[in-house]
């Protein structure tokens, strides 16, 4: 199964995002408290912790990308190589599903790269690993995910309290709603 793919402006591939000169990137990515503002995640302690993580991201046997052939990919901009974020696919063993995740540098929001390259790894989960249906969980308050989950035609399925304690909605899109888009 292929892991990598893009389009003119951007580049996806998993090796992009976990190689170990990567970490200052996630590292950035991650201190920045308004990208991380609704994601639950805490940011990394320092540049070696991202490398850390990098590393048993791709190597971890029981891990997204070696267990399930699926994970976040970086997403790098084609004309300078520039790290933009990341988005990709998740299993979750806990409930049976797969979400699409993203997120974005800062410097990089409105111009299309989380709804592009998200488009893009849907035509993944749907073409390439034969997914059924694939959500997005998006905190209640996060409306700049919420319009990226609208304009891949995810439909609203449900509101939920996202560990016990945060508000969220679960957009879905099926296979054949994604075809037909």
């Amino acid at each position: 199964m292929i892991l990598g793919f893009g389009s003119t402006r951007y580049q996806i591939n998993p090796q992009d995002l976990l190689k170990e000169s990567d970490a200052p990137y996630l590292f950035e990515l991650n201190d920045d408290e308004e990208v991380m503002r609704y994601t639950g995640d805490i940011p990394f302690i320092d540049v070696e912790d991202a490398r850390k993580f990098a590393l048993d991201y791709i190597n971890n046997p029981q891990g997204q990308i070696k267990k399930y052939h699926m994970g976040r990919l970086a997403v790098i901009r084609k004309e300078d190589l520039a790290f933009l974020g990341w988005t990709g696919l998740k299993y979750h063993q806990e409930g049976d599903f797969v979400d699409t995740g993203y997120r974005f540098m800062k410097k990089y929001w409105g111009n299309g790269y989380a709804t592009e390259a998200t488009r893009r790894v849907l035509k993944h989960a749907f073409n390439d690993h034969q997914l059924k249906v694939v959500e997005a969980h998006v905190h209640e308050h996060n409306y700049g995910s919420q319009k990226v989950a609208q304009r891949l035609n995810m439909k609203l399925d449900y509101r939920f309290l996202w560990s016990g304690t945060k508000p969220a909605r679960c957009y879905k899109i099926t296979q054949d709603e994604f075809k037909n888009s």
